[in-house]
């Protein structure tokens, strides 16, 4: 039951509430990622697997 205790002491419910005067963090998303990298080489060669389809086709 302790989830119970997350609403119990939401601001909706009149709990303690601090995040509006919480520091403000400036933030950006991650760049050059494995994941990045990896999705682009994926997204190329269905490019590239696609152009060779379109060109069987023709």
């Amino acid at each position: 039951m302790d989830w119970q205790l997350i609403f119990l002491q939401s601001k909706i419910n009149g709990g303690l509430y601090l995040g509006d005067e919480l520091p403000v963090q400036k933030w950006e998303w991650p760049t050059h990622t494995w994941f990045q990298e990896r999705l682009r080489n994926v997204r190329e060669r269905e490019k590239k697997i696609e152009e060779k389809m379109n060109h069987i086709e023709v």
